[in-house]
């Protein structure tokens, strides 16, 4: 038995087919990676930013921003997380972001 070999016929249609092919190979892996790159996104939750006074302290923030029926402990958890907050010290003049959630 012979093997038959592919014959090239019209050579314009064979790069064009072969440009088309090569173009939707980039288009698919393209989208392939956008796709998987938004996956590892997190969101942020919300929040908004506070100016610290004189005599504020975690607690009363948590006290008055904590939704009804949530630990107020977690809240001052998440604060100190979104934060970067190493203990429940907050001073004068610190802007401190506050969950809205």
């Amino acid at each position: 038995m012979k093997k038959s070999k592919a014959l090239v016929v019209n050579k314009f249609r064979f790069i064009r087919c072969l440009i088309l092919i090569i173009f939707l190979l980039a288009v698919s892996t393209g989208l392939v990676m956008k796709v998987s790159s938004a996956e590892g996104i997190q969101k942020e939750k919300p929040y908004f930013e506070m100016y610290i006074k004189s005599g504020d302290t975690l607690w009363n923030l948590a006290k008055k921003y904590t939704p009804k029926g949530k630990d107020l402990r977690k809240t001052i958890y998440e604060i100190s997380i979104l934060n970067g907050l190493d203990s429940a010290d907050i001073y004068p003049g610190q802007i401190i972001k506050i969950p809205t959630q």
